[in-house]
């Protein structure tokens, strides 16, 4: 991108060099012989400084684009603009020479430059035509070698194997996984207990820690489906959607912000995307199919015909608003300055990466400039699929990144509001010079009596000082007006001082009047939707990836090496009067046939990763050959395949996940033979010990504190930055005090700035979308949970729920305080040990303040919260 911007630059600068920096230098010229001059050498400079802004990488004015001769040939909408042989006869000649192109007050070619395009006419316009077909290594054939890659085959359904020791096969996952451990002489880690099991279903399924009284409910319910009724009551949970939703939005890579997020003190927000966010989480907690969820996302635009709908149904609204996946990438074009064709395609080009690393788990990007090195997409592959999205991103036709929306009411019924607020202003306006006419005699009378306050020598050229408009006034008006001016002027509320009764009553009615009638206003809301913007634009190759050597034409499409040759892409042909292209439902179709190689296979391999750290595919965004193969290849097609039978519904997986002894083992490193043959735990002998993700660590810590705000969905809770490189919520900003406690899902999402309590912990930096998140343990993580003041007064809360809940003595408070803090029961040393802290906290406190012990006991709770804030165990789910 840096590049590009840089021969943006250069092309904006280059109008207003010398002619020499533009065309060849004269001096050069003369000890050259004489030749032709050449399109792609002499003209191109010249169409690029003066043409290219209305006619190549910035807009298609007329149907004309000149970047290439290729382009060029085919003329305008009028017909042909160059006539080889004949300038006199060649409307890019003759416009030019006109100076009626580039038209207004744009600059205009020199004459050098004139007569240098029309002795390239004249000379038979050569060229050495560089955009001709296809290269060999652009778009190479496959081989059957390309397809033999496991992730480019089919999903197959392989036969659960058998085990040895059945008795611990809770369902097929157990088996594919036990029958590898066994292999190695290895077997499942022993079942954990109940406690530690609704800690960690608890945490997996809704990111939240269970209550005192549900732990003990669960442990009380000895029935034999009690683990599956958990489950269920937890899939049913709308905390659910907001925990497995924030996943989906990290590979979605949703943010609020629009641009590139580089400044701290800079928030642009992009209006009403909070509603995708929703339309997420909405879709998670209703189990909406993964075939319909990533058609709406997709396409959800095409499915219904909203341009000429009477009114909004609310399908209408969750399917445009289920586009907004495709208006995640940074775009800063709403800045003039930054409104360039590089930067116009570098929108496009993260598009097409986000959703080939989310949704293809593939680098599809790195075939931007070149066929791929390690997989069989060729560098065509990349365009075409990349004009699947170009109706809705046309460069050449652009919308700015504050325009991209639909107002979320009928155009029909957005008319009638904006008539009905047209009328209400007419009105307030006819009103407000009655006002006007009423305030008039006062405001004169007042102003008259400032003016006989000043000496009567200066009153008249005071006077005609200040009535004379500032442009026009001489230097002594300019000195009198400035001197004394501000002594004439009669503020509103000394006008409203002076009136009488009848101008008391009137204005009083007419106030009254204007306030009945602004309050009448109507207003809507806005969709950061998807949306072709007109016929799909053509679709070339561009070489090396820059967008000024366009190629080859071709058609959208999608991987070669992905299609099915039995049953290929078809892309549909639109009726001519079509206002959308249909591309990307065609797109979404052909990504949810059952067997496609890829869509299933990415989907539940993420699923996985949640509940064990790491995929069966260890980069969930790389399923190439420069990544890294499955560790369980037959048990990622098994449940590729199970999740399509069972209707592609995520709370189906999760059940299978969830009831399989894999998950349910404990995460203790106990078997010495496990960690000698395999110390990473590939196999999965062991649950992995797994640190919450950040929006976790607070939720969290809300939740134990007793505070957290339930409330679900809307705008984003507001943040600040602070001026020494903090974040935090903007609580001036909101709309209740209680909101700066929801649940981190719903707080403002910015790419780089975010809360500083979650980026401590590792909230990923959004430049495109996050796979995977990171995690890592630095010192400033302890610092944040030891000093921050959220912390310390979550801590104090913490301590005032613990005495309202507990006895008064010391074990009975420490008691309480493990079980809400860490959801199990203190040990005898434990006790023992926190028991010495409170009393030493509290002999400190007390030798402080000698008269107030309870004070001190108090203060020593504090501390021991605190603390229990502070271990790893809070940190981590076993």
């Amino acid at each position: 991108m840096r590049i590009s911007l840089a021969i943006s630059l250069l092309c904006i600068v280059a109008p207003f060099s010398t002619p020499a920096l533009i065309a060849s230098d004269k001096t050069a010229e003369s000890a050259k012989p004489a030749s032709a001059p050449v399109f792609e050498d002499d003209i191109v400079p010249i169409l690029k400084a003066y043409c290219w802004r209305c006619h190549g990488g910035e807009g298609r004015q007329a149907n004309l684009d000149m970047r290439t001769f290729a382009l060029l040939s085919k003329g305008s909408k009028s017909g042909a603009v160059v006539a080889p042989g004949s300038a006199e006869t060649s409307p890019l000649f003759q416009k030019m020479a006109a100076g009626k192109m580039p038209p207004g007050d744009l600059l205009k070619p020199t004459s050098e430059h004139i007569a240098l395009v029309k002795k390239w006419i004249d000379a038979g316009a050569a060229t050495r035509d560089e955009a001709g077909p296809l290269a060999a290594d652009e778009d190479p054939p496959l081989t059957e070698e390309n397809r033999r890659w496991w992730a480019f085959q089919k999903p197959v359904r392989q036969p659960v194997p058998q085990v040895q020791h059945a008795e611990r096969v809770g369902n097929p996952i157990d088996a594919f996984l036990l029958g590898r451990l066994e292999e190695k002489g290895l077997s499942f880690s022993p079942e954990a207990d109940r406690a530690t099991l609704i800690r960690r279903v608890y945490f997996d399924l809704t990111g939240l820690p269970p209550q005192p009284d549900e732990i003990d409910a669960f442990l009380a319910d000895d029935s034999a489906d009690a683990y599956a009724r958990l489950i269920d009551r937890l899939l049913s949970s709308p905390h659910y959607g907001e925990r497995w939703g924030r996943h989906w939005l990290d590979a979605a890579g949703y943010v609020d912000t629009m641009g590139s997020d580089n400044d701290a003190a800079i928030i642009d927000e992009r209006p009403g995307i909070w509603k995708y966010r929703d339309y997420v989480i909405r879709a998670f907690n209703d189990d909406k199919p993964y075939d319909r969820f990533l058609l709406e996302q997709l396409a959800g635009d095409e499915l219904v015909d909203w341009r000429n709908a009477k009114e909004f149904t609310p399908e209408i609204i969750e399917l445009l608003t289920a586009t907004g996946f495709l208006r995640q990438a940074a775009d800063v074009t709403f800045a003039p300055e930054l409104n360039t064709a590089d930067i116009r395609h570098q929108v496009l080009y993260d598009t097409v990466q986000i959703f080939s690393a989310n949704v293809l788990g593939l680098t599809v990007h790195c075939a931007q400039c070149h066929t791929h090195k390690f997989d069989p997409i060729s560098h065509a592959d990349y365009y075409r699929l990349m004009g699947v999205f170009a109706g809705g991103y046309d460069v050449q036709n652009w919308q700015t990144s504050k325009l991209r929306c639909v107002p979320d009411v009928a155009p029909a019924r957005k008319s009638e509001i904006d008539a009905h607020n047209a009328d209400v202003d007419k009105q307030v306006a006819s009103l407000k010079e009655q006002m006007a006419v009423v305030r008039r005699p006062f405001e004169a009378k007042l102003a008259a009596a400032k003016l006989q306050s000043l000496p009567e020598a200066i009153r008249a050229d005071v006077k005609t000082a200040v009535d004379t408009p500032a442009e026009k006034r001489s230097e002594v008006q300019k000195y009198l007006a400035e001197k004394l001016g501000s002594l004439l002027v009669v503020s509103p509320q000394e006008v409203d001082q002076s009136f009488d009764g009848t101008a008391k009553q009137q204005t009083a009615e007419l106030n009254q009047r204007i306030g009945t009638l602004e309050n009448s206003k109507q207003s809507h809301g806005v969709i950061q939707a998807f949306w072709d913007a007109g016929s799909p634009p053509p679709t070339y190759l561009y070489r090396r990836g820059d967008f000024q050597t366009p190629g080859a034409p071709l058609t959208p499409g999608v991987l070669k090496v992905l299609d099915d040759p039995s049953r290929p892409f078809v892309l549909p042909q639109p009726p001519s009067q079509a206002v959308t292209s249909g591309y990307r439902t065609a797109l979404a179709r052909w990504l949810v046939q059952p067997d496609h190689p890829l869509t299933a296979r990415v989907i539940v391999n993420r699923v996985w990763q949640q509940y064990f750290g790491r995929g069966i595919v260890a980069i969930p965004d790389n399923f190439g050959a420069s990544g890294v193969k499955p560790t369980h290849p037959e048990l990622l097609d098994w449940l590729a395949t199970e999740f399509v039978r069972g209707g592609w519904s995520f709370k189906h997986l999760h059940r299978l996940i969830l009831t399989s002894s894999a998950y349910r083992q404990v995460s203790r490193e106990d078997g010495k033979s496990g960690l000698a043959v395999d110390p990473e735990n590939l196999l999965l002998w062991r649950m992995p010990l797994r640190r919450l993700e950040s929006e976790a660590v607070r939720d969290r810590v809300l939740a134990v504190s007793g505070i957290l705000e339930p409330t679900p969905g809307g705008p984003p809770v507001p943040l600040k930055s602070l001026p020494d490189g903090q974040t935090e919520i903007d609580v001036d900003k909101l709309p209740r005090a209680v909101d700066q406690y929801r649940r981190s899902v719903y707080l403002f999402a910015r790419r780089n700035y975010q809360l500083t309590e979650m980026r401590v912990f590792d909230q990923p930096s959004v430049a495109h979308n996050c796979t995977r998140r990171g995690s890592s343990a630095v010192v400033l993580q302890s610092l944040t949970m030891l000093n921050g003041k959220f912390l310390f007064e979550q801590a104090e809360r913490f301590a005032a729920r613990v005495r309202q809940s507990a006895s008064a003595d010391g074990p009975g408070r420490i008691r309480q305080a493990f079980r809400i803090a860490l959801g199990r029961e203190v040990s005898p040393e434990e006790l023992q040990l926190t028991q010495k802290l409170l009393d030493e906290q509290c002999a400190r406190y007390a030798a402080e303040s000698p008269s107030s012990p309870q004070a001190a006991a108090d203060a020593a709770l504090v501390d021991l919260c605190q603390m229990l804030l502070n271990t790893n165990e809070f940190l981590y789910v076993n």
